[in-house]
């Protein structure tokens, strides 16, 4: 137990960014849950369309390269050697498969957005079979390539202070004690305070997988423009909802694809060009970290190191958002009010169950019997039921951008017709009161949604609707 708390007291403190690093790995592992359960719905919307499938899968493997930080919440260094022979590879193997499978996905949009300069991609025989031989076809690559010389992770060591002031020690894990490692190890010199880290072999091959990933994202994300303006020439002067999939689907794209060429950029020109024209990589973070009277352009890289490892989980959950809105809306209108009552009860849930075992735990400690403390949480909860799922369902309403409910598009396609000569009879105004009230709309949100459809049309929030006696 002393071990645990040496080890987040020294990964908690000011010399390592108030535990940013272990922040940064918190955030990883939402992100990686929030995208698993994201591709579920997304294929349980609808199970027998290729389109929700695809995406399914998209969205699970940018869930995986999200997460590549997200095990480092456990204590990592070599006094849990034995618990990190197994967690090691759950960290990496999945990683690299992810970016794999996700570069060739990139290259699969035109099969299921249509681009007019590879229309002849777009067919459903393609469609039917895409979206589950890329996964394979990662798969079976990345297996070939883990064994090949410059891409497998083949050495691996720890490098061990044991107070400030002394030599750092080498102690090797798997493989051999490289040169790199000892070089590393005598450029630390005198260590500024104890420390216990891991230099693991970091492969020219594998780095190339993971900066490929910006490049080809590039290309994917001009298919989606060229899909996307394509969808607005075909929809042009109609108010249908199918052009919008392929802006929110756009967007989402373009801020994850912001995210990764910030990060390539940082990676290989910043960084290089702060550390005198050479790669920078994670054992370099060590140096900088802990070598004995750090400079100011030591501190800065591990600044900016630190900093660019939040980048990708980060771009990624934008693009979770608006892919998972995109694709609902496109499969079934109003699903989106669905995912948030989900959300909101799998986070009560979680809250719930997270709460019971922390109280639990905090009372065995104080008083020696955690029940109790578990059962007034609980019961804290269940009484503060409604003020919690309230402050969820804001959140969530945040997060996960509103759209019309199936009853609402019911109600604005006979909206639509009622109000095309912009003159609304008594009894038109009445039968549309009954029809709100039969689909459950409130007065503030029919005045929201009529006033949306206006605008939509090039009418106008400010067009006034002539209310007539006549019939």
């Amino acid at each position: 137990m002393s071990k645990v708390v040496e080890y987040y007291s020294s990964a908690f403190s000011p010399e390592s960014l108030y535990g940013f690093y272990h922040i940064v790995a918190i955030f990883s592992l939402v992100v990686l849950f929030w995208m698993i359960g994201l591709s579920y719905l997304v294929f349980k919307a609808n199970t027998n369309s290729v389109e929700n499938r695809f995406m399914a899968i998209l969205l699970f493997c940018e869930g995986i390269k999200a997460s590549f930080l997200a095990l480092e919440i456990f204590p990592y260094s070599s006094h849990w050697q034995g618990l990190w022979d197994i967690l090691f590879p759950l960290k990496m193997e999945p990683f690299m498969f992810a970016q794999i499978t996700s570069i060739l996905l990139y290259l699969a949009f035109p099969v299921y957005y249509r681009v007019n300069q590879l229309k002849f991609l777009n067919n459903d025989a393609l469609k039917k079979h895409v979206w589950y031989i890329i996964p394979f076809i990662g798969l079976i690559t990345w297996i070939f390539l883990r064994t090949q010389e410059g891409f497998g992770f083949e050495n691996a060591s720890w490098i061990i202070c044991n107070e400030a002031g002394s030599e750092p020690i080498v102690k090797n894990w798997w493989g051999s004690v490289t040169e790199r490692v000892n070089q590393y190890a005598a450029e630390i010199g005198t260590c500024s305070r104890d420390f216990d880290r891991a230099v693991v072999d970091e492969p020219a091959g594998s780095w190339g997988i993971v900066l490929l990933g910006p490049i080809f994202s590039l290309i994917g994300l001009i298919f989606l423009r060229a899909s996307m303006k394509q969808s607005q020439r075909e929809n042009e002067g109609s108010t249908a909802y199918g052009s919008l999939p392929s802006r929110s689907l756009y967007i989402g794209f373009l801020g994850k694809v912001v995210g990764q060429v910030v990060f390539f950029v940082t990676v290989l020109v910043m960084l290089p060009a702060l550390n005198g024209g050479v790669f920078f990589e994670f054992a370099d973070s060590i140096r900088v970290q802990y070598g004995a009277d750090p400079t100011t352009l030591d501190r800065a890289l591990f600044f900016i190191w630190s900093f660019t490892l939040v980048i990708t989980p980060a771009a990624i959950g934008f693009e979770a958002l608006m892919f998972v809105h995109a694709t609902l809306k496109d499969t079934v209108f109003g699903i989106d009010s669905n995912l948030r009552k989900t959300f909101t009860n799998t986070i009560f849930t979680g809250i719930g169950a997270i709460s019971f075992v922390f109280v639990s735990e905090a009372m065995e400690n104080v008083i020696g019997y955690g029940m109790l403390g578990g059962v007034l949480m609980g019961t804290t909860i269940i009484i503060g039921r409604r003020p919690i799922i309230n402050l969820i369902d804001i959140c969530s309403s945040r997060l996960i951008p509103e759209e019309y409910s199936l009853g609402e598009l019911k109600y604005l396609e006979a909206y639509g017709k009622t109000i095309q000569d912009f003159v609304l009879t008594e009894r038109e105004r009445d039968l549309l009161a009954n029809l709100a009230i039969a689909y459950e709309i409130s007065e503030e949100r029919l005045a929201v949604i009529e006033e949306k459809y206006r605008d939509s049309l090039s009418i106008g929030s400010s067009t006034t609707i002539q209310i007539t006696e006549s019939e």
